[in-house]
């Protein structure tokens, strides 16, 4: 048994992504991969899906159920699925492992998360990035309408990277709260479990250390769109329009991408954007300029930023095309 375990949850349809996933931990975060068991939860993946990610990494495969019940037509059940709420099963997980790293299957990981085990979570037992979502950065952003008894206007903590450790106050009460509070709260959840979780935070008073931003890189994040950044670990494509595999076209991606394939694993439904389609089917993303480039159909604001910048970083400055 190791002391760390790195964690993630996923059915059938993002089989591809959480294998992309794997294969980028694999590569560029080898310490951390070796030192951690890799545990995956799962809903209807297939005794060969389970071989075919056990061939990219050893993995501890374990059947999700959600644990009380409500209504699963639900939108937030639909959109989200009920994997998303795998991530308040790690509280029990700290009777075993002295740290377990939640991450969401929609990244790609770029840098050594080893550091993440070593340096952080040891003050009050979670740790996660701050959100950086312009005008959105608020815990009042993941429900319709506030909550009373609690501060809206605190900073919210994006989930989709969070370390949990043993040294959580209360932590053999926080799963059931968190499974009741989801279920009492879901016609006022908009980012369901990441409402549940900074809501948590206030109501047992854990204070959330910050973990740089480099831990979860956001589109909504300067860094993830600049091209010479050399320092991101982990590049999370939060927010269905930006998908690694919908809306540009990401070199590095492509690449954990071609070798799942590679090994027999079946394609996902293509579903691409207009920007990326186009790239793909002129062969654009052999040029610097279109690989990682945002789309202009989507953000048209953020394309121009980058069709301003991209001569500057490319010629002034005197890096190569890409990190």
């Amino acid at each position: 048994m190791k002391r760390n375990a790195i964690v993630f949850a996923c059915d059938r349809n993002f089989l591809f992504t959480l294998s992309t996933a794997l294969l980028s931990l694999k590569e560029n975060s080898p310490k951390a991969a070796g030192q951690a068991d890799i545990i995956i939860f799962q809903q209807g993946l297939t005794k060969e899906d389970e071989a075919f990610l056990n061939r990219i990494l050893p993995c501890k495969i374990i059947e999700y159920k959600f644990a009380v019940n409500t209504n699963f037509e639900h939108e937030n059940f639909k959109k989200f699925t009920q994997l998303t709420f795998a991530r308040y099963d790690l509280f029990p997980m700290l009777d075993t492992y002295k740290k377990a790293l939640y991450i969401d299957v929609d990244i790609m990981i770029t840098g050594e998360l080893d550091n993440i085990f070593r340096s952080y979570g040891d003050k009050s037992g979670i740790a996660m990035c701050k959100d950086t979502q312009k005008g959105l950065t608020k815990i009042t952003k993941n429900f319709i309408k506030p909550l009373s008894h609690y501060d809206m206007t605190a900073d919210n903590f994006n989930a989709g990277v969070t370390l949990y450790c043993d040294n959580i106050k209360n932590r053999e009460n926080l799963r059931m709260w968190c499974y009741e509070r989801t279920a009492e709260w879901l016609e006022n959840l908009i980012c369901p479990d990441q409402g549940v979780v900074n809501i948590l935070a206030q109501e047992f008073g854990i204070e959330i250390e910050e973990m740089p931003d480099i831990y979860n890189c956001t589109p909504s994040n300067n860094k993830y769109y600049d091209k010479w950044k050399t320092d991101v670990a982990v590049y999370h494509c939060a927010g269905g329009g930006v998908r690694f595999w919908r809306y540009s076209y990401d070199s590095r991606w492509e690449k954990y991408y071609r070798q799942y394939l590679d090994m027999g694993g079946e394609p996902y439904i293509n579903n691409d954007k207009p920007w990326r389609k186009f790239i793909k089917k002129h062969n654009l993303g052999r040029f610097d300029f279109f690989d990682r480039s945002p789309n202009p159909n989507v953000h048209p604001g953020r394309f121009l930023k980058y069709l301003i910048t991209y001569p500057y970083f490319r010629l002034f400055r005197g890096r190569p095309g890409k990190p």
